[in-house]
């Protein structure tokens, strides 16, 4: 808001264009007697050329549909990819804690394992390496909340090669053949009414995207 530039006013548009583009796509949620919760975790090493940070995002899928996601700037500067995937991998196991908590108080069964999804085997390696050694010793204490959560078995980590990582939409922008591909990867798709569909007591429900 402060000393806008025509290059603003372009980005808004381009903006704006997109979601009049895009009305009809949205989440499609189903009904089902399992419930699986699994999460992605990526981050991008030093995109902001200003200051160095990395940009730390996950994405939480209940079975096939996204049910929440994040994507944010990293508090203080990651000297590795490695480094960065380790800081990106802890604030998602505090989502997951909460998200599987959340979800053992609804169904009033015991939370099962999360199984959070990275692509740097660096990273995995790390959290589950209770041992402090020079490639970890400055990270904050803080960020290694996750192996606490590996050793409880509250989390489980599993490597997933890059071209299957689901969270890299939220790291950085995308060309527009690549965007496309990683939103319909993470489950976004065409919610017409007309695919609306009632089945005896099965249910499919659509929300259209905000």
């Amino acid at each position: 808001m402060q000393e806008p530039k025509e290059s603003h006013g372009a980005a808004l548009k381009q903006v704006l264009r997109y979601i009049r583009g895009t009305t009809s796509l949205g989440l499609l949620f189903k009904r089902t007697d399992k419930i699986n919760l699994m999460g992605y975790s990526d981050s991008s090493h030093n995109v902001d050329l200003d200051d160095g940070r990395s940009t730390t995002c996950h994405i939480f899928f209940l079975d096939d549909c996204p049910i929440t996601w994040c994507s944010q700037k990293q508090e203080t500067v990651a000297m590795s990819s490695c480094e960065a995937e380790f800081m990106a991998a802890t604030e998602a196991a505090k989502q997951a804690i909460w998200l599987k908590e959340l979800l053992s108080e609804i169904l009033n069964t015991e939370g099962k394992k999360v199984l959070l999804r990275i692509d740097n085997k660096s990273a995995i390696a790390l959290t589950k390496n209770p041992v402090f050694h020079g490639r970890s010793k400055h990270i904050h204490r803080r960020y290694h909340f996750i192996r606490e959560c590996v050793e409880n078995e509250q989390v489980e980590v599993e490597h997933v090669p890059g071209n299957e990582q689901k969270a890299d939409i939220l790291t950085k922008p995308l060309g527009r053949i690549k965007f496309k591909e990683m939103r319909s990867l993470i489950g976004v798709q065409d919610v017409k009414k007309d695919n609306f569909k009632l089945k005896g007591e099965n249910v499919e429900l659509s929300l259209n995207k905000a």
